[in-house]
């Protein structure tokens, strides 16, 4: 008789990056957030790397390690792409543009936004995100002479998440939805405009 409890899996793997979804915050209470209506997607995206902020803290009693305790407190985000548009950088910034000229003070407020992006598994299914509260931190600026080589542009941005919401809701940084886990479950999967035709920000939105 097999009284064996051993499962074994075989897991799908990410294979690429997808598109990249910005849709900049008109304004914000700790309980609700007011988005634009326009979501821009950005076709982009060569590397993109994800590095939760944790706070963490050892309990020590009796000369042993009691007890480990850790907290995701956001995150930050490498992304690499061929180029993000320059008006979306402008309006990110907080600059005054007039035409051509663009006016970048140090006296100048970032624009908070919401930052979304999928991967796409072996098996064709894929995985969405949306970091409703994200901001993007100034970084170095490049630039390189044409050689004879063909170009290969791309350039780094760094972008900051930033935990949303209050009391019991309090904390959210990410919201991700797994399209093979809902088909395994029955359902029928949101497609890409379905998800990312909406930011998420709440539990109850879904």
């Amino acid at each position: 008789m097999n009284n064996s409890r051993i499962e074994t899996v075989k897991p799908t793997f990410e294979v690429s990056v997808g598109a990249a979804f910005f849709c900049v915050i008109k304004n914000r209470t700790p309980t609700d957030i007011v988005y634009q209506n326009k979501i821009i997607r950005s076709d982009v995206i060569r590397e993109l790397g994800l590095t939760p902020t944790v706070a963490e803290q050892e309990i020590w009693a009796s000369g042993t390690l009691f007890e480990y305790v850790s907290q995701v407190t956001g995150g930050n985000i490498s992304l690499n792409a061929v180029a993000l548009d320059k008006n979306l950088l402008t309006e990110l910034s907080g600059a005054t543009q007039t035409d051509g000229f663009v006016f970048n003070r140090a006296t100048d407020l970032e624009k908070e936004f919401a930052f979304g992006y999928w991967g796409e598994n072996r098996d064709g299914t894929m995985v969405f995100y949306w970091h409703p509260v994200c901001k993007l931190v100034p970084g170095e600026d490049n630039k390189t002479s044409r050689t004879n080589d063909p170009s290969d542009p791309q350039k780094n941005y760094n972008i900051k998440i930033i935990p949303f919401g209050s009391g019991a809701e309090s904390g959210l940084w990410r919201v991700m939805y797994d399209q093979g886990k809902d088909i395994a479950a029955g359902n029928t999967p949101l497609s890409i405009e379905e998800f990312f035709g909406n930011v998420i920000y709440k539990e109850d939105q879904i």
